[in-house]
């Protein structure tokens, strides 16, 4: 028996077919070795575009895959072709199943078949290695942390290419894999459960009658004395996650527990954790002011912070909320804008009116959409006004409004994400977007502008970019992990990294997300001068901003506004 180590390296790429987004396959890499370990040959070829125009520059700083490499491949049909060829009768075999994922997207969209024609028999190194190296199994180890703990050198390959990952996926297969007992691991690729599996959604569950759900009891463990503790409150649902106060009757504990359940294709999957109750401070009263580099204003009794260079734009109205203005109480006060935190829809619609007044805009022209931290940014006209605010949010996994037809008002929640605000005057545009920490790594900033470029004709030297308010370097403290998707990160305005990552050197690192996405502005063309950043930190003025750090979740939503007069 052969085996087959295949990884694959993929530019996100926006299908008008689809209307959304492809991982479009650029390059093939693989090993073929026997049961000795012995390499019995070698597969690489790069994957000509038909999707993208080009490939992006955040995989191009990743991969060191150029637009030139691409001169001359293949397409993707012809490469996997040849790929099945030199693969026949061999056990296929990836790290993760992100690299098959992949495989049946390209293979649906390219030939319309929903089997890849050279898996027969396929195998997750991923998921046999992990189990060998570590015990730990709800987050999937990456490349490189495997190879670290088997103590193999990385440094003689080069990162993110497909043939070298393949290699080193090797390395670590010699240190950990052990033939006789890889049979339960390897799936019989050729039936339909296969790509049932492959293929299934794992979402996210947001009701607790879910018959699935109540098949699985969930209680929490005092973290002080052990004994089980009793639920104090109603189980309130808060973007997409579970939250109850709870009190162990040995110790007096009390604490809130937070739950999010998913659906696997195995099954039901539930997350718990414990966090301390917040102390939630009251909205504070505020007069007309500077606050940071942005202008706090007070109109009809509703605290705005808008940009000093867009506030000069007489055809454009935009604006971040505060908490001081609206109906809202408790944990929620005043103004809570975000629907499904547990404050009551009632509430939420008279807050919107409010704030509608305030900006003088309609409340029945805004459009806002579900955002779950990626870069996808939709294009919505006068047809979809409402969607989001007066009617059911309609678009999943869309983290970035854009428009060019007055009166629509754009809406994207935030509460220490980043809220970036872009201004095509020249060609009558606007976007908004959503950057969260994984949105600022994935380059939401320069995916926005080239949206912009290819719906509107945006020149990114004539773009005006404002970065919102949002937490800052000092307060945004993270883990290792995290901190690594940073230190990935490659600039031709920026060499070093530390910049924008502080190392507290106790595990601990600061990352400054304004800094990150200034920088991606400036890899788009954006010039400048002609970004902004408001300076105005979420967590450091949590009696004025919701803060889902300061208050530990327990919070309201705070919006972003836009829209063309």
């Amino acid at each position: 028996m052969e085996y087959v180590i295949l990884d694959l390296e993929w530019n996100a790429a926006y299908s008008k077919r689809l209307k959304g987004y492809l991982n479009e396959i650029i390059e093939f890499g693989a090993v073929k070795f026997n049961e000795k370990f012995e390499i019995v040959d070698s597969f690489s070829s790069f994957v000509k575009l038909q999707v993208g125009k080009k490939i992006s520059s955040l995989v191009s700083e990743l991969t060191s895959i150029h637009d030139e490499n691409l001169t001359g491949a293949r397409l993707f049909m012809q490469v996997a072709s040849s790929f099945k060829k030199w693969s026949e009768n061999c056990v296929i075999m990836t790290w993760g199943t992100g690299d098959i994922h992949a495989l049946i997207e390209n293979f649906r969209y390219f030939s319309g078949s929903e089997k890849v024609p050279f898996l027969s028999k396929y195998m997750d190194i991923q998921e046999y290695c992990q189990g060998v190296l570590i015990d730990d199994m709800s987050e999937q180890m990456g490349l490189n942390k495997a190879a670290e703990i088997c103590g193999v050198d990385v440094s003689k390959y080069q990162h993110h290419r497909a043939f070298e990952d393949s290699l080193i996926a090797l390395e670590i297969c010699r240190k950990t894999l052990n033939f006789s007992e890889i049979s339960p691991f390897i799936q019989d690729a050729s039936k339909d459960e296969f790509y049932r599996k492959m293929t299934f959604k794992t979402s996210i569950v947001c009701d607790m009658d879910h018959p699935l759900v109540k098949e699985k009891p969930i209680f929490f463990m005092c973290e002080k004395c052990g004994e089980r503790a009793t639920r104090l409150t109603k189980w309130q649902l808060k973007n997409k996650k579970f939250f109850a106060d709870f009190m162990c009757k040995n110790c007096g504990h009390k604490f809130a527990g937070r739950v999010q359940i998913k659906e696997k294709y195995e099954g039901i999957i539930v997350n718990k954790k414990s966090i301390s109750i917040s102390l939630i401070e009251k909205p504070r009263k505020i007069t007309d002011s500077l606050l940071g580099k942005m202008h706090l204003e007070v109109k009809d009794n509703v605290g705005l912070l808008k940009f000093p260079v867009l506030e000069k734009e007489e055809n454009l109205v935009h604006a971040f909320s505060t908490r001081v203005g609206g109906v809202s109480e408790n944990e929620f006060a005043d103004m809570n804008l975000g629907f499904g935190r547990g404050d009551s829809d009632e509430n939420v619609h008279k807050n919107y009116e409010i704030i509608a007044n305030a900006l003088g805009v309609e409340k029945s022209l805004m459009v806002a959409s579900s955002q779950d931290h990626n870069v996808n940014v939709k294009r919505v006209t006068l047809k979809d006004i409402g969607h989001g605010i007066d009617k059911e949010k309609k678009w999943q996994s869309i983290d970035g409004l854009m428009t060019d037809e007055k009166g629509v008002t754009l809406v994207i929640y935030t509460a220490d994400c980043v809220p970036l605000y872009f201004y095509d005057k020249k060609n009558s545009a606007i976007a908004l977007s959503h950057a969260g920490w994984r949105g600022t790594a994935n380059d939401m900033a320069g995916v926005t502008v080239r949206r912009m470029q290819e719906e509107f004709g945006t020149n990114p030297e004539e773009l005006v970019v404002c970065i919102g308010p949002s937490i800052c370097k000092k307060c945004f403290e993270v883990d290792i992990d995290c901190a690594e998707e940073f230190k990935k990160l490659k600039f031709k305005y920026c060499k070093d990294t530390r910049s924008f990552i502080e190392d507290r050197n106790n595990g601990k690192y600061h990352i400054d997300l304004w800094r990150v996405n200034q920088l991606f502005l400036l890899e788009a063309g954006v010039k400048k001068d002609n970004i902004h950043i408001g300076k105005v930190c979420s967590m450091c003025e949590s009696d004025l901003i919701f803060s889902h750090r300061a208050t530990k979740g327990k919070r309201g939503s705070n919006a972003a506004f836009m829209c063309l007069k």
